[in-house]
Formats: structure tokens, C-alpha cells, sequence
């Protein structure tokens, strides 16, 4: 009769460490994965936010009551400038925020991205769009100068035909730029000397 062989206690401190050399490579690979998901998710959830605001504002703004007028004006709430604007409201789930609506978009000084309505009725609802916001600025197209106005004011015998608005978000710079559909004014561009 043989004999069994027995492992030796060498034998087993290799295959133990093998087994956590094994383990801890595959436990690194988790948590990378882990990581990049969570990285993922977090991009995944910037670029939405992003596409809502984008949404919001492009519906906001084809929707403005050109004969009211704009404007870009300081405010006590607002962070630097404020614009001012007139919109049609067609359709919302409250009755008294639905038709001409009173908006203005501002920063907070939480830094965050306002957008504040007032009905005729005298309801207000305010809308954070964004947050965590460095910087704001909106300028209107004059087509009649064939610039941009960083400032505007109601007064103005001219409607702007578009609007660039710059935002600083987490250190990043992000131009915005919207057409007002309801122009009928042609668009000059000159080039830059």
C-alpha cells in the first residue's frame, strides 16, 4: 500500500499567497469598475441637467412675447445681472401659471441658475435650472449694430434677434446660444479685423 502524501506547510503558504495575489487583483478590477460606473453615472447625470436647461430655455424662449420686451437689469436677488422677459405659458398643470407669464433668469447668490415666473393672477413658482454655477452672463444680438449688447432695456426700439448665454459650471466655461423665432430682422455678421 502507498502511502498518502501530505501537503508540506511550504506547499500551502505558496498557494495561499497565490490565492491572495488572485483575490486582490480581482478585488482592484471590482473597485475600478465600481469607480468608473460611479463616474459615469455622475457625467451621465451633468449632461442631462444640461440638456434639461438647454430644453427649458429653447421653450422659454420660443415662446416670448416680443411686444413686451426684454431687458437685462440688476436686481436685488440676482448676482450680477438679471434678464427680464415676457413668455407665453400655453399649457401647465397649475391654471393660474398658464398664459402671458412675467420670467426673469437670474444667479443666485446660492449660485444657483433661477428661472422666477409671476402669472397675471399673482402666482410666482421659481425653478432652480442649475447649480453650483460660477458665472452668468447673458448678451443680446442687436441686428440694427450687427452686435452683442450686454446691456438691454425695454426702452429699446429693437428686438433682439438672439442670445448667447455664458455660464461658468464647475470650472468649466459652457456658451449657450438661442434664435428668437419670431424675428423677422436679417442678420449681419461682420468679421473681426
Amino acid at each position: 500500500m502507498k502511502r498518502k502524501r501530505s501537503l508540506t506547510l511550504l506547499e500551502v503558504i505558496i498557494a495561499l499567497t497565490l490565492l491572495g495575489i488572485l483575490l486582490t487583483s480581482l478585488f482592484n478590477s471590482f473597485h475600478q469598475g465600481l469607480k468608473k460606473n460611479i463616474t459615469a453615472k455622475g457625467l451621465k447625470q451633468k449632461v442631462l441637467q444640461l440638456e434639461l436647461f438647454q430644453q427649458r430655455l429653447k421653450n422659454l424662449f420660443s415662446h416670448l412675447d416680443c411686444e413686451a420686451g426684454m431687458s437685462l437689469e440688476k436686481h436685488p436677488d440676482a448676482h450680477g445681472l438679471a434678464l427680464i422677459v415676457s413668455y407665453k405659458h400655453p399649457v401647465d398643470s397649475e391654471f393660474d401659471m398658464c398664459g402671458v407669464l412675467q420670467g426673469m433668469i437670474f444667479l443666485n447668490k446660492n449660485k444657483e441658475l433661477c428661472l422666477i415666473s409671476w402669472s397675471q393672477k399673482g402666482k410666482v413658482r421659481n425653478e432652480i435650472l442649475l447649480d453650483k454655477i460660477d458665472t452668468f452672463k447673458c448678451r443680446l444680438f442687436n441686428p440694427k449694430k450687427a452686435e452683442w449688447s450686454e446691456t438691454w432695456s425695454i426702452k429699446n426700439e429693437e428686438d433682439p434677434v438672439m442670445i448667447a448665454i455664458d455660464l461658468k459650471w464647475e470650472g468649466k466655461e459652457m456658451p449657450f446660444v438661442f434664435f428668437f423665432p419670431e424675428s423677422d430682422q436679417k442678420i449681419t455678421y461682420a468679421v473681426p479685423p
